[in-house]
């Protein structure tokens, strides 16, 4: 028998969406460590700066139910170019607008070009191999999202303290345009599944199977949000060089974290693996609180790459096997909302925490919101389906 991954590399559409995803997701990411620095550089303030990054979430969230419904309906590849071209026009307005209110307007539109494409895509790629090859397709497919993700946020604050922020805008365009290459040119068209019997948007919500990884997903998001957008301003507070560690410590640990979800998953059950990357989620936060450094910093990018690496696509895969293929999209599309309200808390919210408290009681916040989410989520999927199965 052939090895799924070794398949994989050899199917024409998962090449194509490996390509789309590892450029687009470059292109969206480069500006995400650095652009709290820039708008610092602008005058704003620390509530600004989170209102600002967290804005782009809430504009993913309101065009969820949208996504998943053009997805279902007219397939992934067209909702996957409408995406990428409301990103190049977010992109392209930072060359014209500074102001907060501007900003706030483009990353909203930002969040809602990332909404489409990002649902879109992943039910692209749970739909290019067969159904025993699901896990494989979505673990190797997340490996390029962080391939992208890790190069862009570990190499940006390198380049936006020698060329400038304007610069990077730039780059991200044109990795733009490499992406929508292979949407245009490599990509086939992925026919959507007519079935009368399709859920509604609320029917899908409501499922156990939909709703506690949700919860979940949220969490996670909610500390890696916190985590990225407020680790170079924690580590100018406490006056600790060096904080690209982070960065460059979760790139790696993330990468070889995908590339075992797989066997992790079918050793283990995905819920309780799952658990057990959103604990080590807290730990990356905890354990920049109790002893900022330069190494504890690597030590936290670690963590949350491994945490951040496994939770996604372990969940992902649990959501595509537990519901009817005609909703897959509308299915992705709550889980991946669930990271848009973490994301929206993360920096929003927090940002507040920060600057009445200080960045310490961001990342505690943080992780006491990721305990009592895990909480319900290992309840509702592991303790409660125990007790019944005892009963019987």
């Amino acid at each position: 028998m052939n090895n799924p991954l070794t398949v994989l590399f050899h199917n024409r559409q998962f090449q194509a969406i490996a390509g789309i995803q590892v450029f687009n997701v470059f292109s969206a990411q480069l500006l995400a460590p650095i652009l709290p620095l820039y708008l610092t550089s602008q005058g704003l303030s620390a509530s600004q700066i989170g209102l600002i990054m967290g804005i782009t979430a809430l504009g993913a969230l309101v065009m969820r139910p949208s996504a998943g419904r053009a997805v279902d309906r007219r397939g992934s590849r067209p909702v996957i170019l409408f995406g990428q071209s409301l990103l190049a026009i977010c992109l392209s307005a930072y060359f014209l607008f500074t102001g907060f209110f501007p900003l706030l307007l483009i990353r909203f539109l930002h969040g809602a070009a990332q909404s489409f494409y990002s649902t879109a895509c992943v039910t692209f790629a749970s739909s290019v191999e067969s159904p025993q090859n699901t896990a494989a397709a979505i673990s190797l497919f997340t490996v390029f999202t962080m391939v992208g993700l890790g190069a862009a946020t570990s190499i940006a604050p390198f380049l936006y303290h020698s060329f400038d922020f304007f610069p990077l805008v730039g780059i991200s365009l044109l990795t733009l345009g490499a992406s929508i290459s292979f949407t245009l040119w490599r990509a086939r068209p992925i026919s959507p599944i007519h079935d009368a019997d399709r859920l509604a948007f609320s029917s899908v919500l409501h499922l156990p199977a939909v709703l506690a990884p949700t919860v979940c997903l949220f969490a996670s998001n909610v500390i890696f949000s916190t985590l990225f957008t407020f680790i170079p301003l924690y580590a100018l507070s406490e006056s600790v060089p060096g904080y690209s560690s982070f960065y460059i410590a979760f790139a790696v640990a993330v990468i070889f974290t995908r590339l075992s979800v797989q066997s992790l998953t079918q050793a283990f059950p995905a819920e309780k693996v799952a658990a057990a990357a959103s604990l080590a989620n807290v730990a990356s936060a905890l354990i920049i609180v109790f002893f900022p450094s330069t190494l504890s910093f690597a030590l936290s990018g670690i963590l949350i790459g491994l945490g951040f690496g496994v939770i996604f696509p372990a969940l992902t895969v649990y959501v595509i096997q537990r519901i009817p293929p005609a909703s897959k999209g509308t299915g992705l599309s709550i889980l991946t909302a669930a990271g848009d309200v973490g994301n929206a808390l993360g920096a929003a919210v927090l940002g507040v925490v920060a600057e009445v408290l200080g960045f310490r009681w961001v990342f505690v916040s943080a992780s006491l919101v990721v305990l009592f989410c895990v909480r319900y989520f290992y309840v509702t999927l592991v303790s409660k389906p125990a007790r019944a199965a005892s009963r019987t």
